[in-house]
């Protein structure tokens, strides 16, 4: 099929996926909220009338259970689901897209609905990935184009949660595939778009985040951005490391199952939602508070505790949600401790307050995911606002730059990697399959012959496109970089081989 042709209908199928994906993201929202309004509530009445503990404490039980039996019966719910998706897309992992969706969805209701510290983000990647599947199957697509109706799905899941379709967008390609193939980014944008568009039609166009800081920070004040940077990468760091050591932690807990792991946070948080209510869920609420409201220092620094230190209890169980918004939420916590201790010192006026929480948001996601050009969308999406630009982009340079000295992962591919270690192969009904690899300026083959080259034992070197040229390669053809390899693979080694072409075609 002519590429034109094949883009239009990818952008058609695209376009129905980021449909169905807002509609399911859209209700996901909705259910989630009416819980969560519902636990808090009960939460309320149990510190009016203590004796309703007892009523409380049976009931989360029950729903613990539930959640733990779905995960048992489909292991790949468990978590935020994002690794699960990188990893299905690798090659590495194949999921039953139908048991995905509706598990997902319930184990994702039932306990984000009870306030624990995990947020809808991931899970609704997950959700939109396993609709992209599962508009797939009934087009008959396979192999490439069945991956970027996934990714497609993905993009539109994150789109649709969040209100930021160019956030989906570039998560996907910088967080997920790591490169910005054309096919792939036009895809998820469209799916994106559309997702977006229901998702408005239901919640309305204001930002999920609408913080007001349209005080631009002087140029005078840049020197506090060095400072405030190296504390966001070094507890990014520690976040970072205690999002991937919690679950081998709860890995050593022998006397109960895996899958029921999830009834201790999901008992724990009832404390925390008696006393502290304005700390539960995701977060976006207390970072509302945070923007709003002059908190004491002190309180600030006990609820960054808490968010931090329940928020990896809560990931470390395993249960179906996302760290989107727990570590956006967190970070908002340190620019507010930050910017309130500079406050007192008198080094920085109160009417920049805002500026270090946001700059906190993104700095402290790109140290934890190590995906600047994401989180730098993502914040200015939430927020609504392209004010400080140049001051935000400063924080995130400098949080990446000392979190990754310090030895932060990026920590889907992390977990991601984790998730397969043991699993090579690809559970696929075709025999081949075809890797597309673009070819990255300082790799080990470009500018190479292509007969010079040392290529993956299983694999052939079958199409290369150069912009809108289709080269067949000979022996005596170079590669150059911006070139697209079409490499034809065994079904059983796509996984393990595509990561031996990354490492040939990325840049050393």
């Amino acid at each position: 099929m002519d590429s034109k042709k094949k883009n239009l209908q990818f952008v058609g199928i695209s376009a129905l996926i980021g449909v169905l994906t807002g509609i399911v993201i859209s209700v996901f929202r909705i259910l989630i909220e009416k819980g969560l309004d519902y636990s808090v509530k009960g939460y309320l009445l149990i510190k009016q009338q203590p004796n309703w503990l007892w009523l409380m404490i049976p009931l989360f039980i029950g729903l613990g259970i539930i959640v733990g039996l779905l995960m048992k019966g489909n292991p790949n719910i468990r978590g935020s689901g994002i690794p699960q998706v990188e990893a299905q897309l690798a090659g590495n992992l194949e999921m039953n897209w139908f048991s995905v969706l509706w598990r997902k969805f319930i184990s994702g209701v039932l306990t984000d609905g009870t306030g624990v510290f995990m947020g809808r983000e991931g899970p609704s990647i997950q959700l939109g990935g396993a609709v992209g599947q599962g508009i797939a199957q009934g087009f008959k697509q396979h192999g490439s184009d069945r991956r970027l109706l996934i990714t497609t799905g993905a993009a539109a899941g994150l789109s649709a949660t969040f209100s930021a379709p160019l956030a989906g967008t570039f998560f996907v390609m910088e967080g997920i595939h790591r490169n910005f193939q054309p096919t792939v980014w036009l895809s998820a944008l469209t799916g994106a778009v559309t997702s977006n568009f229901v998702s408005f039609n239901v919640f309305g166009l204001t930002p999920i985040l609408p913080i007001f800081y349209n005080r631009v920070l002087p140029p005078l004040a840049y020197w506090q951005l060095i400072p405030f940077g190296l504390i966001i990468g070094l507890l990014g760091y520690v976040y970072n490391k205690g999002l991937l050591d919690f679950p081998l932690w709860y890995a050593k807990i022998r006397i109960v199952p895996w899958y029921f792991y999830c009834l201790i946070p999901i008992l724990l948080v009832i404390p925390i939602g008696v006393f502290f209510p304005e700390t539960l869920g995701g977060g976006s609420k207390l970072i509302m508070l945070a923007s709003t409201h002059n908190y004491p220092l002190q309180l600030l620094i006990f609820y960054l505790v808490l968010r931090i230190g329940f928020g990896l209890i809560s990931y470390g169980a395993g249960i179906p949600g996302g760290f989107f918004m727990p570590i956006l939420a967190a970070g908002a916590l340190i620019g507010a401790v930050y910017g309130t201790g500079m406050q007192q010192l008198g080094l920085l006026n109160a009417v920049y307050l805002n500026n270090f929480i946001v700059f906190g948001m993104a700095g402290y996601f790109t140290a934890v995911s190590k995906e600047p050009f994401t989180s730098i969308i993502l914040i200015t999406e939430l927020v609504g606002s392209t004010h400080n630009f140049m001051s935000l982009a400063i924080v995130v340079l400098i949080a990446y730059l000392s979190s990754d000295w310090l030895g932060s992962q990026p920590i889907y591919q992390a977990l991601a990697e984790r998730l397969t270690r043991v699993k090579r192969y690809l559970d696929s009904k075709e025999p081949t399959d075809i890797a597309k690899m673009p070819v990255y300026e300082y790799s080990p083959v470009a500018h190479e012959f292509v007969k010079n080259v040392k290529w993956p034992g299983n694999s052939i070197l079958i199409t290369i496109k150069r912009g809108n040229l289709t080269i067949i390669p000979k022996g005596k053809t170079k590669i150059k970089p911006g070139d697209v390899l079409y490499v034809l693979v065994h079904k059983n080694n796509i996984g393990y081989l595509y990561e031996k072409m990354k490492e040939l075609t990325m840049s050393n």
